[in-house]
């Protein structure tokens, strides 16, 4: 009968947390016989697979492991590795073997080869990839409960495809400009070494259309890294690299930049801002300077009153601004007028504005305004988005029957619909 030998997996800070009951089952001898041993542990188990801390501005990744979760270790005196599997408490193996004289034991979550290319891009599928290792703190034959401590080896990219129709290909180069394929682990050390591509591998992709949203990707910390979306460049860590066990947000393309309008004829930058995943681009700090009915706010091409590269938006296009749950609204008085900030509250948008003045009615105790949206939802009448209130109470409505002859504010959006990094100067 092969010998089963388990080990609990005590927690670190930056990985997951453990706490101790653990008991050893009585053997018939000293375990150098066939009838084996097992440890009995505890590894707390959190609300979730792998999770991020809202409340950690430090950007800490939490992990627990799942039953049927595998961990291999070996030791410094064999060639191979033995696979422990986890159930309920304890993880085990049907064909570890105890060592003749003490040996240093070295464990890999979640396996000594780990594929970094073409990840899926979910919380489930990166825990699966989350590169873990660790040894004991002495030489042991093993005929005692084997307990290892492991550490987190790898960071988390937190990627927010930012449109939907803008490319998601994001690829990682090294230093010396070859591409990151995956991890494998140092033999006899509790670390694992980059592999590299000559030719590029991506580490996730998404098709275009339909897929804004937060994605979950594996990253080698400790190295320095360029990560690109499809060509572009995003950002390059420093020498350093990331640090193991945190998480970093990205956006796959800019939120904010400027864009030419043509004004009366004339040429003005504006500053634009995308205030939440797949949103349109506004119009930053500005209304069209002058009031315009519905039909003149319909316009579009060279026709619409800041040209080309603006539009007046779809209900459809603004509609996440009805939610509170993405934007908060505060009270501010900017410009010379009564009004709302709005901050982003979605990942990558936490630092963008977008203020919006309220009418001549409008006072520091109370703020309402609307603006056109070029949306024909009932016959013979036009669409406002309307807001009010006041202080940090923001309320936001659509309304669908509004006389189209009444001249309102406007607030333009950008025509483009995908901007990439390196284009978010709009000529």
């Amino acid at each position: 009968m092969k010998k089963i030998l388990s080990f609990v997996l005590a927690a670190v800070a930056l990985a997951f947390t453990a706490c101790s009951n653990d008991e050893t089952i009585e053997t018939s001898g000293n375990g150098q016989n066939n009838k084996g041993m097992v440890l009995v542990a505890t590894v707390s188990q959190q609300s979730s697979r792998a999770a991020i801390d809202v409340n950690d501005k430090s950007g800490t990744w939490k992990f627990t492991f799942n039953d049927n979760d595998n961990v291999v270790v070996g030791n410094n005196t064999i060639n191979d590795y033995y696979t422990f599997t986890k159930s309920g408490d304890t993880f085990s193996s049907t064909d570890a073997k105890v060592t003749s004289s003490a040996a240093n034991w070295y464990a890999y979550y979640p396996s000594t080869n780990i594929n970094l290319t073409n990840q899926e891009g979910t919380i489930e599928s990166a825990a699966k990839l989350y590169a873990l290792a660790g040894k004991t703190a002495e030489a042991t034959t093993g005929s005692t409960p084997l307990k290892i401590s492991m550490d987190a080896k790898a960071a988390v990219l937190r990627i927010v495809k930012v449109d939907n129709y803008g490319p998601c290909d994001i690829y990682l180069k090294t230093a010396d400009g070859k591409f990151v394929k995956g991890l494998k682990a140092k033999n006899n050390d509790a670390s694992f070494e980059v592999v590299k591509s000559e030719t590029k591998v991506s580490v996730f992709q998404k098709e275009s259309t339909g897929n804004a949203g937060i994605y979950y990707v594996i990253v080698p910390a400790g190295l320095k890294i360029s990560v690109y979306n499809s060509g572009k460049l995003i950002k390059s860590t420093k020498t350093a690299g990331l640090t193991a066990g945190k998480y970093y947000t990205l956006t796959s393309g800019p939120t904010t930049g400027t864009a030419e309008a043509t004004i009366n004829s004339e040429t003005k930058t504006i500053n634009w801002v995308q205030m939440w995943i797949g949103g349109p681009r506004f119009a930053k700090e500005e209304n069209v300077a002058k009031k315009m009915n519905w039909a003149e706010a319909r316009k579009t091409g060279d026709k619409y009153v800041w040209g080309k590269n603006w539009h007046t938006p779809l209900l459809s296009e603004v509609a996440a601004i009805l939610n509170p749950e993405i934007l908060k609204g505060t009270y501010e008085y900017k410009n010379k007028k009564h009004g709302f900030t709005l901050t982003g509250k979605q990942p990558g948008y936490t630092a963008n504005e977008l203020f919006l003045s309220g009418d001549s009615t409008s006072t520091k105790d109370y703020v309402s305004g609307k603006f056109w949206v070029s949306d024909d939802l009932v016959e013979g009448h036009g669409t406002t988005v309307n807001f009010h209130g006041a202080n940090e109470v923001f309320y936001v409505y659509p309304f669908q029957k509004d006389d189209p002859s009444t001249e309102y504010e406007v607030r333009p959006v950008l025509t483009k619909e995908t901007v990439l990094w390196g284009e978010q100067d709009i000529k």
